[in-house]
């Protein structure tokens, strides 16, 4: 199992995906020059370190990102159901930038804010091409496999 290369690549999702839950996402600056942090669970205020706006759909989405990633390491005896998974967990991911921005565009607009990208923010992007690359070498193990039954 952990001699695999696509096994790698899962963790790696799913480590990438486990740092945005405790890493800022972005700051905010509103008009008079006050920074608001925001990280996956909601909107800080900058003094007081105060919940403004919740976003804990944001959170069950990521959750459910890193879960499935960890658990479909441990589904090396079933390689399609990997495949699909890992296709799964893109298409989530895909959904979790998109909820992401509307949340960004929704807080921005409705408080005369501006947004300002942190290098966290890529995490989702890496673990959509890491699960890429899983695909690849779980697709390459299939093959390996076929070909080794037609043999016999």
């Amino acid at each position: 199992m952990w001699q695999r290369i696509q096994t790698l690549w899962l963790l790696l999702a799913g480590i990438a995906m486990t740092v945005l839950l405790f890493k800022p996402i972005g700051l905010l600056i509103g008009p008079e020059g006050q920074g608001y942090a925001m990280n996956i669970l909601g909107l800080y205020a900058p003094a007081t370190n105060a919940l403004v706006k919740s976003t804990w759909g944001l959170f069950a989405l990521d959750t459910i990102i890193v879960l499935i990633s960890f658990a479909t390491i441990f589904l090396y005896k079933k390689r399609i159901l990997q495949i699909r998974l890992c296709i799964f967990n893109i298409l989530v991911t895909i959904g979790f930038l998109i909820y992401l921005g509307m949340q960004i565009w929704q807080i921005c607009s409705a408080e005369n804010l501006e947004f300002g990208f942190r290098f966290w923010l890529c995490m989702p992007i890496v673990s959509i091409i890491l699960h890429y690359l899983a695909i690849r070498g779980i697709g390459a193990d299939e093959a390996m496999i076929r070909a080794a039954e037609r043999l016999r």
